[in-house]
């Protein structure tokens, strides 16, 4: 009788230390998990040539993505649409000093003018536009020429710049506060400048 009483204190007590550790973790990695709008130029079969998505980073690493419309992203990032990103409803763009005309390229005081807009951002990577035939003319909002060296990448140079803002590959997530960066510095012609100007 002793015997099993002693059996029954040692499975408790290893039941409890188990318990403790797993919900240790557990609250952990819910103080850890974040949430961040993203987006990535990297061609895919449904969605083009940029991808929009909410992704989840724990410790640095990214462990979920959900992909979404560029509208979801302006709506999100504007905060007009409730998410775990921005349930304050905050204009993130503007936080960033982000210029109107990238996320609200559809306006009509926006489409006068000449400045790059949110499809814009495949420059980074192609020296041409994707979606543009070869007899493709440019016009008053297409870009026909790309900022990125190569035909399908950007040189060693212009990869490092990009870097500097939370990639590694330039495939990889743009996320967070280093996206917003990217956003804000993409608008900037002395920026773009010195990008183009990094070539091998």
């Amino acid at each position: 009788m002793r015997l099993v009483y002693i059996k029954y204190l040692i499975v408790s007590i290893f039941i409890i230390i188990n318990f403790e550790i797993y919900s240790n973790i557990e609250n952990n990695d819910s103080e850890t998990l974040k949430y961040h709008l993203a987006f990535s130029i990297n061609p895919s079969q449904n969605s083009g040539y940029l991808n929009f998505a909410i992704i989840g980073v724990n410790n640095g690493k990214h462990i979920s993505t959900r992909f979404i419309s560029h509208i979801e992203f302006i709506l999100v990032g504007m905060g007009l649409q409730s998410s775990e990103i921005n349930n304050l409803g905050d204009n993130l763009f503007e936080k960033y000093n982000i210029k109107e005309c990238l996320y609200k390229f559809d306006s009509i005081q926006c489409i006068k003018k000449n400045e790059l807009k949110l499809f814009d951002l495949w420059t980074l990577r192609y020296n041409r536009n994707p979606y543009c035939p070869p007899d493709c003319i440019p016009g008053g909002d297409v870009l026909v020429q790309g900022f990125g060296q190569h035909r399908s990448r950007p040189s060693w140079p212009q990869l490092q710049i990009l870097q500097q803002y939370g990639i590694i590959y330039i495939n990889d997530f743009f996320y967070g506060d280093n996206m917003f960066k990217l956003l804000s510095d993409f608008q900037k012609p002395n920026w773009r400048e010195k990008y183009i100007n990094s070539t091998e």
